[in-house]
């Protein structure tokens, strides 16, 4: 073999080995790009800073809602329709009225397959119509059975309404995305609650709560109806762009690099003004798939702050007497639980 034809061969074979190295380097390149991605680290880079916030884009919330507060024609026509979120099944207003001053609608946020959930809230907190001065009322807020579900063991929450009367069934599949047609509902619910001109205070809560209704009723008395209330415990947190977590956010739906300051949807305390002004400003606000974050949307978009309480407790803790005094709420409580513990805690 000549010089000429060693050149060329380890010319060539110089070539492959750059390809090798090239094909390696690519290919790490593109495995750093996918993990980067995953942990949505590559969002993070096109988020919109929080101080850009609008929702939507080019509306004025708070300006709509004063001008239909005052009377005044608005200057956008209505985002969402307020007909669009009529129930399938609606509780039943005989006996039931909330016309006091004194007035406050439980609202718990439950699903179809939940029975024994509300059952165990109607034989504890759920049952009280009546504490002090206040005039109290428990309803279960879901969305319909899935389809395969009705098939199999009927229309149960037809049964259960029949027997209860206490069921606001929205027309949407209940599924945990669905949350805020949830609210939706009860925001319209507690506003035109069963044609009163009275608007009741309301407490939004998950159907896994123990509930003092006696505590309850202590904090409501510091509150007047016109206060603009919204009160839970709070948070204040960023979108969670892991591609693979359940509450993962693209940047499509959610561009900006935080939230408002938002309550925890699972209990919520709201005033009968803050329910006037959530219920216009829905209106005119894009929904999204998050009821809490939606709140704390409604909230900020108002200029209601989120007033955080350290007594309606979002992490289970257990429970003695000095707490006792003073807790509002605490999540993470199983039926059983609740119907064990709540004798004693709220007597």
């Amino acid at each position: 073999m000549n010089n000429r034809s060693f050149t060329r061969i380890r010319r060539k074979f110089i070539r492959k080995e750059d390809l090798g190295k090239n094909f390696v380097l690519v290919s790490l390149i593109l495995l750093l790009f996918t993990i980067l991605y995953a942990i949505g680290l590559i969002d993070q880079f096109f988020e919109v800073d929080f101080t850009q916030f609008k929702w939507p884009p080019y509306i004025d919330v708070h300006e709509q809602v004063v001008r239909e507060l005052v009377g005044e024609i608005p200057q956008y026509l209505h985002y969402n329709k307020w007909h669009k979120f009529e129930p399938v099944i609606s509780p039943s207003c005989s006996g039931n009225r909330l016309t006091r001053r004194k007035s406050l609608l439980i609202l718990v946020k439950s699903s179809p397959s939940r029975l024994q959930n509300r059952d165990a809230i109607r034989a504890t907190w759920g049952k009280k119509i009546q504490r002090d001065n206040w005039r109290i009322r428990t309803v279960f807020v879901m969305g319909e059975m899935r389809e395969h579900d009705v098939g199999v063991y009927g229309d149960v929450l037809q049964a259960e309404q029949k027997q209860f009367g206490d069921l606001l069934v929205g027309e949407f599949i209940d599924h945990y995305r669905n949350n805020t047609f949830k609210l939706l509902h009860s925001i319209k619910y507690a506003k035109t609650y069963c044609n009163s001109e009275t608007v009741p205070y309301v407490l939004l809560v998950d159907d896994d709560y123990l509930l003092s209704i006696k505590n309850l009723c202590i904090e409501l008395d510091k509150h007047p109806p016109n206060e603009r209330l919204y009160m839970g415990w709070r948070f204040d947190t960023s979108p969670f762009r892991l591609i693979f977590h359940k509450h993962r956010v693209s940047l499509k739906m959610y561009p900006y690099n935080r939230y408002p300051p938002y309550i925890s949807a699972g209990a919520v305390l709201l005033t009968p003004q803050t329910i006037d002004e959530f219920y216009l400003a829905i209106q005119y606000t894009q929904i999204f798939p998050f009821d809490d974050i939606y709140t704390g949307i409604l909230a900020y978009q108002l200029g209601i702050s989120a007033q955080h309480n350290d007594n309606f407790q979002f992490w289970a803790s257990s429970i003695d007497e000095n707490s006792s005094r003073k807790v509002i709420a605490i999540h993470g409580y199983s039926p059983k639980e609740l119907v064990k513990v709540y004798p004693e805690f709220d007597p």
